[in-house]
C-alpha cells in the first residue's frame, strides 16, 4: 500500500528533483511555477542553490492533461 505523501519527511528538494517529482523534464516548468507564486523557494545560508520543500511541490493542485 502506497502511504500519503504528508506521511513522508518533508526534505528539502532542488529544481530538478521537483521537476522529477512532478513527472516532468524540463526545470522551467518548476521555475515558472515558482514565478506564479505557486511554490515557495527556500535558501541554505552560503548557497546559491534554490530548494522546495516535498510536502509543498505534492500539494499543489492537480490538472488533468489536455491532449
Amino acid at each position: 500500500m502506497i502511504e500519503p505523501y504528508k506521511n513522508q519527511p518533508n526534505y528539502l528538494l532542488n529544481m530538478s528533483q521537483a521537476t522529477r517529482v512532478l513527472g516532468n523534464k524540463d526545470y522551467r516548468f518548476v521555475e515558472n511555477l515558482i514565478h506564479r507564486g505557486l511554490l515557495n523557494t527556500y535558501n541554505i545560508p552560503g548557497s546559491k542553490r534554490v530548494l522546495l520543500k516535498y510536502h509543498d511541490v505534492m500539494s499543489l493542485p492537480k490538472t488533468e492533461k489536455q491532449d
